[in-house]
C-alpha cells in the first residue's frame, strides 16, 4: 500500500533516465536564486512538487518504485476535475541508454463522462510509442549530415544506446507523410529565387528533384520530386510554390520551356551565365583538342571566347552593351563556332542575360542551387533511394539542417 500524501525520494534509475530524455525544461526566476540552477536538481523538484496548482494535469509526481501519478488529477479532454484514482497501469518503455524500464502509471475515472484515462509521459515518450522521443532525436541528427540506410541506422543506435529497432520502427520515425513535395520554413521571402532540377533514380527508375532556392539567403523555398519534366508539371511547382509569396526574378538555366514559364508567372527571368559559358566552352574546346585546328586559330578563339565572357563581367548594362558593340564590329574576324554562338544565342536572349545589370540582388548564376545538390545529395548515394518517402524523408532533414547552418535560421527539430 503507498502513502498517497506523501511523494517519496526518487529512485535513481529512473532520475537519470528522465534527465538523459528531457531536452528543454521551462525555468523559473526562482530557479536562479542560489546561482545556476542544475539539470537534475530541477528535474527532482518538479516530480516532486508538494504544492498543486488547480486545473494542471501536466504535471507528474514520482512515487515510490518508479510509479507515476498527476499533480492535479484533470481529465485532459474536457477539462474536468472531478476525477477518481484507480490502479496503476504497467509500462515498459526503452528509455536512452537506460534501455527497457519498468514504470507504472495512475490510472482514473471520469466521474462525469465516466471514461478512464492514464497518466502520460509524453515529453519523454510519445503516446502510444515505446522507444523515448530522444531515440527519433538521434535518428533525424545523423540523416541531417549525411546518407544512412536503416540498417546502418539501426546499427549505430546499437553502439551507442545497446538498443536495436525493427527497420520498420526507423522507417516510422522518419515518415513524413504521403506528398511529394517539401515546403521549407522560412520568416520573410525577398522575391529573388533559383530554379533547377537534378536527375535521380527511385527503384531503378528515372525521376527528378525539382528544387526552387531562396538566393539571398542560400537556402531551398521549396523541393519536389517528379517523375517527368514538362511545362506544365515545373509551371504548376512554381505556381503553388510561389502563391502569395513576393516574386521578382527567377534564374534557370537555358531550357527554352523555362521562357514561357516564367513570362506567365509575371517574373523576370536571369539566364545562368556560368551555363552560357559551359555550352559555349564545350564547343570552344572540342577544337582546342583538334589536331586540324591551327596553333594561330587556337590563340585566336581564346582571346575571343574571353571577349565574349567580358561582356558579361560587369554589372553595368552600357558598358556591357558598349563591349557587344566593339566585338560586333569585328564580327567576320570572330571563329566561325563564335559566331554561331552570338548570332544564335547571345543577342536573342540579350535580354535575359543582361537582367542582374538592373539589380545587383538579382543572382547572375544558379550556382547556388547545383552546390546544394553537390552537398545534399551527391551522385555516389543518388540512386540508392527505393521509395519517394525515402528520399522525402531524407531531405526533409537535410534542408532543416542547411537551413540553419548556411541561411543562419534556428529550424525547429520535427
Amino acid at each position: 500500500m503507498y502513502n498517497e500524501n506523501k511523494v517519496f525520494t526518487m529512485n535513481v534509475t529512473v532520475l537519470s533516465a528522465l534527465k538523459t530524455n528531457i531536452s528543454q525544461i521551462q525555468l523559473l526566476l526562482s530557479d536562479f536564486s542560489n546561482g545556476t540552477p542544475e539539470q537534475e536538481k530541477i528535474i527532482a523538484e518538479r516530480f516532486s512538487m508538494d504544492n498543486k496548482p488547480y486545473h494542471v494535469n501536466k504535471g507528474l509526481i514520482l512515487l515510490a518504485d518508479n510509479h507515476f501519478e498527476l499533480v492535479n488529477s484533470i481529465r485532459p479532454v474536457r477539462d474536468y476535475y472531478y476525477v477518481i484514482r484507480q490502479e496503476f497501469q504497467e509500462r515498459n518503455p526503452i528509455l536512452g541508454e537506460f534501455g527497457s524500464c519498468e514504470i507504472y502509471m495512475r490510472r482514473y475515472l471520469c466521474k462525469k463522462c465516466h471514461r478512464k484515462f492514464v497518466t502520460q509521459l509524453n515529453l519523454v515518450v510519445e503516446p502510444n510509442h515505446r522507444y523515448a522521443s530522444i531515440f527519433k532525436e538521434k535518428i533525424d541528427g545523423l540523416i541531417k549530415t549525411g546518407y544512412r540506410s536503416l540498417r546502418k541506422l539501426g546499427e549505430d543506435l546499437h553502439t551507442f544506446f545497446s538498443i536495436l529497432p525493427s527497420h520498420q520502427s526507423i522507417k516510422n520515425w522518419l515518415r513524413i507523410g504521403d506528398e511529394k513535395k517539401i515546403n521549407n520554413k522560412i520568416p520573410n521571402y525577398s522575391g529573388y529565387y533559383c530554379y533547377d532540377e537534378q536527375y535521380i533514380k527511385i527503384n531503378g527508375r528515372k525521376n527528378y528533384r525539382l528544387t526552387l532556392f531562396y538566393a539571398l539567403l542560400n537556402i531551398p523555398i521549396a523541393e519536389e520530386i517528379t517523375a517527368k519534366i514538362d511545362y506544365r508539371t515545373v509551371y504548376n511547382f512554381l505556381k503553388s510554390v510561389l502563391t502569395d509569396k513576393p516574386l521578382i526574378t527567377i534564374t534557370t538555366d537555358h531550357k527554352r520551356m523555362y521562357k514561357g514559364i516564367i513570362e506567365k508567372l509575371g517574373a523576370l527571368h536571369q539566364l545562368c551565365i556560368f551555363h552560357l559559358f559551359k555550352m559555349i566552352g564545350k564547343d570552344v574546346y572540342d577544337r582546342l583538342k583538334s589536331k586540324a585546328v591551327s596553333y594561330w586559330n587556337k590563340i585566336k578563339l581564346c582571346i575571343y571566347f574571353t571577349k565574349i565572357k567580358e561582356i558579361f563581367r560587369t554589372y553595368y548594362l552600357n558598358v556591357a552593351i558598349e563591349r557587344l558593340n566593339k566585338l560586333l564590329d569585328k564580327y567576320d574576324d570572330i571563329p566561325r563556332v563564335l559566331q554561331k554562338w552570338i548570332r544564335k544565342k547571345i543577342i536573342p536572349d540579350f535580354e535575359q542575360l543582361a537582367v542582374f545589370m538592373r539589380d545587383g540582388s538579382i543572382p547572375k548564376t544558379n550556382n547556388q542551387v547545383e552546390n546544394y545538390y553537390r552537398q545534399t545529395d551527391p551522385n555516389q548515394i543518388k540512386r540508392k533511394y527505393k521509395t519517394y518517402q525515402g528520399i522525402l524523408a531524407f531531405l526533409t532533414r537535410k534542408i532543416e539542417y542547411w537551413t540553419s547552418k548556411h541561411g543562419k535560421i534556428q529550424h525547429p527539430t520535427s
